[in-house]
């Protein structure tokens, strides 16, 4: 797939499993090629009040693979993320996720 092609980088995802005593509980870590772009500024128009959202994050990944939930934590290289929010994407050759990462 053309996707693939564009996944250079390998990152580390321990994926959220939820709260346990008040601390963030995750599951076991897994690897995936990824494709990070570092430096991000995310803008979407209308909010609920019709005004422009915007949200600011440290990265966006794109990998393969099942969604990874909101607060799983990102390894690659030498830098840690928190996953913010993962959608399901279409295009390049085969469905993707893109992940914003704080």
């Amino acid at each position: 797939m053309i996707i693939d092609f564009l996944l250079r980088q390998r990152c580390e995802i321990m994926p959220w499993a939820g709260m346990e005593q008040g601390r963030d509980v995750y599951g076991e870590t897994e690897s995936r090629a990824c494709r990070l772009q570092e430096g991000r500024k995310l803008e979407s128009e209308g909010g609920v009040d019709g005004t422009a959202d915007t949200a600011r994050a440290a990265a966006l990944m794109f990998c393969t693979g099942e969604p990874i939930p909101a607060r799983s934590r990102v390894r690659c290289g030498d830098k840690e993320y928190t996953v913010t929010a993962c959608a399901v994407a279409h295009g390049l050759g085969q469905e993707h996720l893109e992940v914003t990462l704080v």
